[in-house]
């Protein structure tokens, strides 16, 4: 089985979609964060986007202050679940009830207004760009080594056309030669409530 990636920052709707087409598609891949806070740093970022912003950093500080990688991810899902089905705000509410479900303390939700996990978050962050090859947004899929900024899903796809999708990607991840295919997005995702 081919190993497979994925870099997302847990306040993504993309990244959440692409988090359900692979868990529809896909019994076994790995989730690794990325931030949307660093990946922005230094750059104007339009008032619609400043809380999504906000929003990264404080969920991203938080999964960097959980050692654990399977725990880490585990919280990343239990919060974009909340953010994106359930409609909920990132708040120290959202992140204490994500720490719950994953097994973690609650009292790691304070992580999210220190600065002390801001170089992890860097780090971290950094390995999803490095995974990439250059810089990118969130997700990044990475199959056997071979990463792609996406995909960007606007709508979960049929657990059949998302297996499609993941063979595709998975052939041209063997492809070294392919570079690069893209098509024009149409509206805002459409995620379904949880």
């Amino acid at each position: 089985m081919t190993g497979v990636v994925l870099y997302g920052d847990p306040v993504c709707p993309f990244a959440w979609l692409a988090y359900r087409w692979l868990a529809d598609a896909e019994t076994e891949f790995s989730v690794r964060p990325m931030s949307l806070a660093v990946l922005n740093e230094g750059n104007p970022v339009p008032e619609s986007h400043r809380q999504r912003i906000e929003d990264s950093l404080h969920a991203g500080r938080v999964r960097a202050a959980i050692e654990d990688p399977a725990a880490a991810a585990r919280f990343h899902i239990a919060l974009a679940r909340r953010i994106h089905e359930q409609r909920q705000p990132v708040s120290d509410t959202a992140l204490r009830a994500a720490l719950r479900e994953a097994g973690l303390p609650e009292d790691l939700a304070g992580q999210a207004h220190s600065t002390d996990a801001d170089p992890a978050v860097h780090d971290a962050h950094q390995a999803s760009q490095d995974a990439l090859g250059e810089t990118g947004g969130s997700p990044i899929t990475e199959i056997d080594g071979r990463a792609f900024f996406g995909p960007v899903l606007t709508e979960l796809p049929s657990p059949a056309d998302g297996r499609a999708l993941l063979d595709a990607l998975r052939t041209t991840a063997a492809v070294p030669a392919f570079a690069e295919l893209r098509r024009p997005r149409t509206g805002a995702p459409t995620i379904p409530e949880g």
